[in-house]
């Protein structure tokens, strides 16, 4: 791996783009399981929303 691929400690060079309002931590774990940067879009959560999310992420 060389560059972001190797600063980021990802196998792919792929980065989720953030669908707020539209995915949950499911999308973000699974993007990482496969190799690329998963995202987890916070901008709409409440503070306890955003805990929750992170604890299940």
């Amino acid at each position: 791996m060389t560059g972001l691929r190797q600063l980021l400690a990802i196998a792919l060079p792929i980065i989720q783009a953030l669908l707020a309002g539209a995915q949950d931590h499911r999308l973000a774990a699974e993007m990482s399981n496969a190799g690329g940067l998963g995202s987890l879009p916070a901008g709409m959560l409440s503070p306890q929303q955003l805990l929750t999310e992170l604890q299940a992420l």
